[in-house]
């Protein structure tokens, strides 16, 4: 090859039987079958690319698609994932059609959706329960997508389904039992961290889980980049896993003298080429988390914006970023995991508290930081203002696992005052049903 590999530029093979399936899913959807398609697996495995090729599908037969990227620390946001990806495509419609597909749901989706609000304009609403809002939001969505695919089959992928939230799985398990829609949705979901969201959805999604690429397919990737002679190492060193077959093809296009003893080596040589002080800024933006802000990042390494996003350039080219919605993204969440896990945990500890500082405006996010670094008293208020903010966007389930941890930070921090705080909003929340 002349050019490094990635992910998706290698030739996709060995997952035959996957994409027969999702293709007799797709198949199913356009006729009115809609389907529920969970495809499950380690990380690094190829759910992400296996997806993809559902999307290819769906684009060549006249479909639409929708998809977005379930985020950490997002479950005070109510279908965030599936907000995003509607939001993205009503940005996109003309209003006339917008208020059509809205239709009599208008008022609930403008409440989501703010680009459907500044379309629409305000729309008269009635009061109502909590509850009664929470069902006339998921009609709202599911009323969207419903006649959205009377247009169109619809494709929705929604991305790392294991970092989702309550309210999002419950919308899917809606989805997943409507019956004369034109809609697919599929998910990707880590296996590891997954394991509450697969039994959630166990009886209405179809499972697709995935291994390690076959012998066969093994070499003939290692063949085509042009390492036929190191074909069975590299089926030895990899295990078929994907991530590293392609880590490893990276490596050797780069001047590597042989097959890379592990996925974190290479990741690691790759890393160190880029030099110290692009290495330096990586690693603190793997403590921000997959989706880096060069905004946020800057006042994190305490550099200027320009000269930060020189840095994320140079990892971008180097394939450890990608480009993304404003911004960058780790190029695969292993490719953070590994820069974390091999950043020294004095540097993890003060990046973390500095990011507690920037993130006060979300706390969801905050008291992840703050909790990493031990800080008890800071995540329990942060907690306690996502569950808040939670609780107040209808998301119920979600408002009570995060006041829950509220309680459970503020009994570490030995602060009764704000473990009483947290148990008084959960009674609260439980009792408004």
């Amino acid at each position: 090859m002349t050019t490094p590999p990635t992910a998706t530029t290698v030739p996709f093979v060995g997952r035959e039987s996957e994409v027969f399936r999702l293709g007799a899913a797709w198949g199913a959807a356009t006729r009115g079958r809609p389907t529920l398609v969970v495809i499950a697996g380690e990380a690094g495995i190829g759910k992400t690319r296996v997806a993809a090729e559902t999307v290819r599908l769906a684009n060549d037969t006249g479909g639409t698609v929708l998809s977005a990227r379930c985020q950490e620390a997002e479950r005070s946001l109510l279908l965030q994932p599936v907000l995003e990806a509607i939001e993205r495509h009503a940005a996109q419609l003309p209003p006339d059609v917008l208020r059509r597909l809205a239709g009599q749901r208008a008022a609930a989706l403008a409440a989501l959706v703010p680009h459907v609000g500044s379309v629409l304009g305000p729309v008269l609403t009635t009061p109502a329960s909590r509850t009664v809002r929470r069902h006339l939001a998921q009609e709202a969505v599911t009323g969207f997508l419903h006649a959205l695919a009377e247009h169109q089959p619809v494709l929705l992928v929604l991305d790392d389904l294991h970092n989702a939230s309550d309210a999002t799985v419950q919308l899917l398990r809606a989805v997943a039992r409507s019956t004369g829609t034109r809609l697919l949705v599929v998910a990707t979901v880590r296996t590891t961290e997954g394991a509450a969201v697969l039994e959630a959805l166990a009886d209405v999604a179809n499972r697709l889980d995935l291994g390690p690429l076959p012998p066969a397919a093994v070499t003939r990737l290692v063949t085509e980049a042009g390492w036929a002679d190191l074909a069975g190492e590299v089926r030895d060193r990899t295990g078929g896993h994907p991530l590293f077959i392609v880590e490893t093809l990276r490596d050797l296009a780069a001047g590597g003298t042989g097959v890379p003893d592990s996925l974190e080596a290479a990741l690691l040589g790759r890393l160190r080429r880029l030099g110290t002080d692009t290495e330096r800024v990586l690693r603190a933006a793997s403590v921000l988390g997959m989706t880096v802000d060069p905004a946020t990042l800057a006042r994190l390494v305490d550099l200027p914006l320009q000269q930060t996003a020189t840095h994320c350039e140079a990892a971008l080219s180097a394939g450890l970023l990608t480009a993304a919605d404003g911004g960058y993204d780790f190029a695969h969440d292993l490719v953070r995991e590994v820069v974390y896990a091999t950043t020294p945990a004095p540097a993890r500890a003060v990046h973390h508290l500095r990011a507690a500082e920037l993130l006060d405006h979300r706390p969801e996010a905050m008291a992840a930081h703050a909790a990493a670094v031990g800080d008890w008293s800071r995540a329990a208020r942060g907690w306690l203002r996502a569950g808040d903010e939670a609780a107040r966007r209808l998301a119920t389930a979600d408002a009570e696992a995060l006041l829950t941890q509220a309680g459970e930070a503020a009994r570490r921090a030995g602060h009764a005052g704000l473990e009483a705080r947290a148990e008084t909003r959960l009674r609260k929340l439980r009792d408004s049903g």
